[in-house]
């Protein structure tokens, strides 16, 4: 009786600490690496090219003043572009989204890849316009 209760103690802890470790990999500081959101679909083409280039500029910007901080006890800080923020986080099971809630407001976005330095995630953007793409690198 004794060896069954060790044996389901020790598995209970080996799939506990298992489903940790994709958390652990998000834990850290991260700077924005890569940043992509799609083209308006009403942009005439006389404008696109003008509007390529004023966001190759936002986003280098952009990817020199912010970081991601996720701290292991759930909770995030983030300073984007001058703005700073904070919250908690989870990751799903699956690790393949990842929920970020500030003032009880909950944004799912998806995770698209994660590995120890580096963290690829699709979040709709507010207009209806698409989805941002952020690469996030330690």
């Amino acid at each position: 009786m004794k060896k069954i209760t060790l044996i389901a103690l020790v598995a209970v802890l080996f799939f506990a600490c298992g489903g940790n470790k994709k958390t652990k990999l998000i834990t850290g500081e991260w700077k924005i690496a890569d940043m992509a959101a799609p083209m308006p679909a009403n942009m005439p083409d006389s404008l696109k090219t003008q509007y390529e280039a004023m966001l190759k500029t936002q986003v280098e910007k952009i990817k020199a003043s912010s970081t991601f901080n996720y701290k292991e006890d759930g909770t995030y800080a983030y300073n984007f572009a001058g703005q700073a923020g904070a919250g908690t986080w989870k990751l799903n099971e699956e690790a393949t989204e990842i929920t970020l809630t500030e003032g009880g407001k909950a944004d799912v976005s998806k995770v698209l890849e994660l590995t120890e330095t580096k963290l690829v995630i699709e979040s709709p953007q507010p207009n209806g316009a698409g989805n941002l793409t952020l690469t996030l690198a330690k």
